[in-house]
């Protein structure tokens, strides 16, 4: 596919149940390749959005876990779809929402067979939580391409990063099974960040080939007590 320069984005649907999920699909009438942004609750979702379209406000940014509660659908210079998915982990939500968000959010990469990447995203102040080996293991086995994205870079320095990365990569290693991984930091402060993020981005599409087989069966959003 051509590259997409994030010069337009547009907030196109909300969907809060199965049934409620969008067709989009570009001028030419096939389907719009679709990217998934997975991650807990507070890891600055909404703020990379935001930052891609340089400040635009088309996700709603909160200090307060769980904000979003549905799927949020953007389109991206009419030829590309962002998928913004409620963050699991610690959102002070009822154990029926959360489990809700699972069945939704589980349905989704079950089923979506134009989903061609998911920007997975971790803060790079924290080692991987349970969940987030949970989502990696199922991820690789199902061999979704993958980005892995460590947010907030700024709050720390450069010996932090690479400890990071380190601490992350080591957790992950026992799901790869030396499968190559692309990551790379990110700071909404910092615009060489968007560059590279949107480079990745266009030369993952370009260079992975298409999902050849369909999700089983994905539980990111365990109900807590």
């Amino acid at each position: 596919m051509d590259k997409v320069h994030f010069t337009e984005g547009k907030f196109v649907a909300a969907a809060f149940e199965l049934d409620q999920l969008p067709s989009l699909v570009m001028e030419n009438g096939q389907p719009m390749p679709e990217i998934a942004i997975v991650g807990r609750s507070n890891v600055g979702k909404s703020s990379l959005i935001n930052s891609l379209f340089k400040g635009q406000k088309l996700a709603k940014t909160s200090a307060t876990p769980g904000k979003t509660q549905s799927l949020n659908f953007f389109s991206i210079d009419q030829r590309l779809a962002l998928v913004d998915l409620p963050g699991y982990g610690y959102a002070k939500v009822s154990l029926d929402l959360k489990a809700k968000w699972s069945q939704l959010i589980d349905s989704y990469l079950k089923s979506r067979t134009n989903l061609k990447l998911i920007l997975f995203l971790l803060d790079t102040r924290r080692v991987p939580t349970e969940e987030d080996c949970q989502f990696m293991q199922w991820a690789n086995h199902h061999r979704i391409p993958l980005l892995l994205i460590f947010t907030k870079a700024d709050k720390v320095n450069e010996r932090e990063k690479k400890d990071s990365i380190l601490n992350c990569l080591g957790t992950f290693q026992r799901f790869l099974h030396d499968a190559p991984i692309r990551f790379l930091h990110y700071s909404i402060k910092d615009p060489r960040a968007r560059i590279e993020l949107i480079q990745q981005i266009n030369s993952l599409l370009t260079s992975w080939a298409p999902l050849t087989k369909k999700p089983s069966s994905v539980s990111i959003v365990k109900p807590q007590d």
